[in-house]
């Protein structure tokens, strides 16, 4: 940590004024604690670079590939074949895109055309297919794309081998770099994604409205390290629900003797899942403690006999499920994510979804209802005077500033 930020009705403005720049993905303490990695003086121009930062949801993920799968179906005729190829590595970003991919509207329509796989190579009939695409999330600096293109007996050659005339790189992003680098060598290609320039072009960045780019590139070189840039010095400023590339600058995301905002590996995300679990777990001991019915508010203390006992009723695994869903769909959170976190089955999570629609905190659209929203707050009130779990001087001071988000999408 450079410094311990000063915690003041301003500075807790220009943090929540970034909340909504970053989807609500990060609470204000994170924000905060990302912030004192840097000097004094230096934290205004963190919170500039935050200010362009992009963030893309799952729900939003899934409207980008709508739209750009959209424009690349418009100019194939109906009834003609079409291979969608994810070409990243089992198990990495590539991979992760088929499954909101599969539930656009796009895909639905023409899904009868459309073969979404990663073994081309046992596709029967290959001649029947017209149309190649291949698939990613993020494109940076295109190496890693015209690497895997290439490769002697790869997937080029069996395009070429079976006629197949068009082919296409949909990407929800890619770097104006990366572009170039990707038509200079295969300039047969269609790419459709949203472009976006480096960081800190000097007549391209969005940061040139501030007015201070220079300053905000220093301070990133300073902190950064010998690859400063990203990956191939791509300069991005984007991550995911599911990643941050590492093409994005590593004060963004980099762990050595650094805390990051929006982490790179699965590890540090997992960790957070764990955090956000015990969290709802503790609002639940709170109120048992408090002698509270967690969804009523109603007392759980009974006389027996001559004996004052808690009659606990709400303290099981399904409703901590209740509470993670109000929480996560509060945030605006796709079910494959809530599923993810909760470690859930998708017959397990609609048996969460019942309960809660039950509850009248889920309505029958499968959000959540004004009465959910309602819950979320007073249950944060009801056990905020209680939480001690993470007791520390920073916290004790976090607590005496009256802090009172205007825009926070989730529990105030």
């Amino acid at each position: 940590m450079a410094h311990e930020f000063k915690l003041s009705i301003q500075t807790l403005s220009k943090i929540d004024l970034l909340l909504p720049r970053l989807k609500h993905s990060v609470f204000p303490t994170k924000i905060i604690r990302w912030l004192e990695n840097f000097d004094e003086n230096e934290v205004d121009l963190a919170i500039d670079l935050l200010s362009v930062y992009e963030y893309i949801p799952f729900n939003e993920f899934m409207f980008r590939l709508n739209d750009l799968l959209f424009e690349i179906l418009k100019g194939i005729p109906a009834e003609e074949k079409i291979i969608i190829f994810p070409y990243g590595k089992v198990g990495k970003s590539g991979t992760l895109v088929t499954y909101p991919l599969k539930n656009t509207d796009a895909f639905k329509r023409r899904q009868n055309d459309i073969l979404l796989t990663h073994d081309y190579e046992n596709i029967t009939n290959p001649h029947e297919y017209n149309h190649f695409v291949f698939l990613d999330d993020f494109i940076g600096s295109g190496q890693t794309f015209c690497t895997e293109y290439s490769k002697v007996d790869y997937v080029k050659n069996w395009i070429e081998n079976n006629n197949i005339e068009n082919v296409y790189l949909l990407s929800t992003i890619i770097m104006a770099e990366g572009k170039k680098y990707i038509q200079d060598r295969f300039s047969t290609i269609k790419i459709v994604s949203e472009e976006r320039n480096k960081i800190f072009d000097k007549s391209l960045s969005p940061l040139k409205a501030f007015g201070n780019i220079n300053e905000i590139e220093n301070v990133a070189i300073k902190h950064g390290g010998k690859n400063a840039y990203g990956y191939d010095e791509s300069q991005s400023l984007i991550s995911y629900f599911h990643c941050t590339p590492n093409n994005t600058l590593p004060i963004i995301w980099s762990e050595r003797k650094w805390f990051p905002i929006f982490p790179r590996f699965a590890s540090i995300r997992m960790d957070e899942a764990r955090e956000f679990k015990k969290e709802i777990a503790f609002y639940i001991g709170i109120c048992n403690r408090l002698g509270i019915d967690l969804y009523t508010g109603n007392s759980i203390i009974e006389q027996k006999k001559d004996k004052e006992v808690r009659n606990i009723k709400h303290n099981t695994k399904q409703d901590h499920s209740v509470i993670a869903l109000l929480t996560l769909k509060n945030y605006g959170y796709d079910n494959l994510i809530i599923c993810h976190l909760l470690g859930l089955t998708r017959e397990e999570i609609k048996l969460v979804y019942y309960e809660a629609q039950e509850l009248g905190f889920i309505n029958t659209a499968y959000d959540i209802s004004p009465e959910g929203t309602q819950f979320l707050k007073e249950l944060k009130n009801k056990t905020k005077s209680e939480n001690f779990r993470k007791e520390s001087d920073k916290n004790l001071e976090i607590k005496n500033i009256s802090y009172v988000p205007q825009k926070f999408n989730g529990l105030t």
